[in-house]
């Protein structure tokens, strides 16, 4: 992010996150970005700098400013790239009582949970959900019978990150090879099914080459298959989420 020109890139980043944090408040929720408030003591640092002094810093990528600059742009970055996340994050916030609420929002600003806080009115599943979304966020917790509690390692599995075409995916460790192979799989087969319709344009298929060109097809749908059945919980999450 901070190559070429990260002043620009910052500013994009921004302003996407403004645009989502717009829609939120316009559907009546509440939207909070994680490590909000050491966003707020960064660019408070920022404002103290003479102009001249965070020009510098870009030229040169060195000194105090340009890694304030840096260590906002990347808190920044990395929220934007978690945006689906925090909206889950939200969307279950408001179904929460208002002092768990509170209190939740409280551990998603300061980015970290120092202390077990209520969360008895989510249902288990919910909690277990919220548990979730917040160790994506970089909030180490796990779900307990009706609260969240710290946890460093007491969670039951972790999860990777992984960039689809349409958008990002979490996976668990055990999908996590499972879905990139898949991945590169369709990929393979999609060059060939490419190359395959670029020849039948100009040229009449033998039965044994349109023969081919059907197993091709159905290897396809056999992955894409494969794929909505590793990311089956993730997208049950995603429609679970959305509803208020």
């Amino acid at each position: 992010m901070l190559g070429g020109r990260p002043d620009g890139d910052l500013a994009r980043v921004s302003a996407s996150a403004s645009e989502l944090f717009e829609k939120a408040l316009a559907s009546g929720i509440e939207l909070v970005a994680p490590n909000q408030r050491r966003l707020d003591e960064l660019a408070k640092a920022v404002s103290e700098f003479p102009p001249d002094a965070l020009r510098e810093g870009m030229k040169v990528r060195d000194g105090r400013a340009y890694q304030t600059l840096k260590d906002r742009g990347m808190i920044v970055k990395q929220n934007f790239e978690n945006r689906f996340e925090i909206a889950k994050l939200s969307i279950l916030a408001a179904k929460m009582e208002a002092g768990e609420r509170k209190a939740l929002l409280g551990v998603v600003t300061s980015g970290a949970l120092a202390q077990t806080i209520k969360a008895a009115s989510l249902s288990e599943d919910e909690r277990k959900r919220l548990a979730r979304i917040l160790r994506r966020c970089g909030i180490l917790c796990a779900a307990s019978e009706d609260s969240i509690a710290p946890a460093m390692d007491a969670f039951p599995e972790r999860e990777f990150r992984l960039e689809m075409s349409n958008r990002p995916v979490w996976v668990s460790e055990g999908s996590k090879p499972v879905l990139e192979e898949n991945l590169r799989r369709i990929q393979a087969l999609n060059a060939k099914i490419q190359l395959k319709n670029a020849e039948r344009q100009v040229k009449i298929f033998s039965q044994t080459e349109e023969d081919d060109f059907a197993t091709l097809q159905r290897e396809y749908l056999d992955l894409l298959k494969q794929q909505d059945d590793i990311l089956k919980d993730y997208a049950e999450e995603e429609k679970l989420s959305a509803k208020r």
